[in-house]
């Protein structure tokens, strides 16, 4: 997943919203969004090559998304586990607090590049690796955009380019704050966009992207309503561009 916005406590009711896109070789097998493990209950995608996930939500509320980060410095290593393995440990784990720890007894060499997101309705943080370290940053409420290119930071363009698009976004879900179902066309829209920033003409720099063998492949918009104490989790296996999202799928929080 290349793009993932998440507004945190913008929304009273709503305190996580979550709109991605998952960019990926295209033969790279994947499964939808599904039950991945019972105790406890985990819902996300499927990556069928390594078995993780890059998005999902668990039953005590809490939700993981992680990001593959491009590095020219680092050099790519046969041995390195699965990003994705993480994001699903992280899924196995009660709240944020758990999750930090979890990181804390984790090699940030035994992984390629990452940035990993992992909330719940009273923290968000976001992950990276650098060489043996994993540093993680508490996020404050408001809209945050996350991409592929750099360690989390909001200066690069893409990121500044996608903050845009999702803040018009976010203005429209505040002209709806109770009503989840308006918020589908706004933030499918910021998905599907294809412009570029300023003084760009690399194609990985659009939100949805198209090259001849990488590209968006699926997105994911996770609605967390405290009032139900569920996820609804919508889902397009495909670009944003051309697949429309089918959903909700809801994931009760015990």
């Amino acid at each position: 997943m290349c793009t993932l916005a998440l507004y945190f406590h913008v929304l009273e009711n709503y305190p996580l919203i979550v709109a991605a896109n998952r960019d990926e070789f295209f033969d790279r097998p994947s499964a939808p969004p599904q039950v991945l493990l019972e105790q406890p209950l985990v819902f996300g995608g499927k990556d069928l090559q390594s078995g993780g996930t890059w998005l999902g939500v668990n039953q005590y509320g809490l939700l993981a998304g992680i990001l593959n980060r491009r590095s020219h410095t680092e050099a790519k290593r046969a041995t390195a586990r699965s990003r994705g393995l993480l994001c699903l440990d992280i899924l196995t784990v009660r709240d944020p607090l758990a999750a930090c720890a979890l990181l804390g007894e984790e090699r940030g060499s035994d992984y390629q590049p990452f940035n990993l997101l992992f909330a719940d309705k009273q923290r968000a943080y976001v992950a990276y690796n650098l060489g043996e370290e994993i540093s993680w940053v508490e996020l404050e409420k408001g809209l945050h955009v996350l991409g592929n290119t750099t360690v989390y930071d909001t200066r690069s363009e893409k990121v500044q380019h996608a903050y845009r698009l999702f803040s018009r976004a976010g203005d429209r879900l505040k002209g709806n704050p109770n009503s989840p179902p308006s918020w589908l066309a706004p933030l499918q829209a910021a998905l599907k966009d294809h412009s570029l920033s300023d003084d760009s003409d690399e194609p990985k720099g659009a939100i949805c992207v198209h090259t001849e063998s990488y590209g968006t492949v699926s997105s994911s918009i996770i609605i967390y309503a405290e009032a139900e104490r569920r996820f609804a989790a919508y889902h397009a296996s495909g670009p944003p561009c051309r697949d429309d999202l089918k959903g909700p799928v809801a994931v009760e929080v015990r």
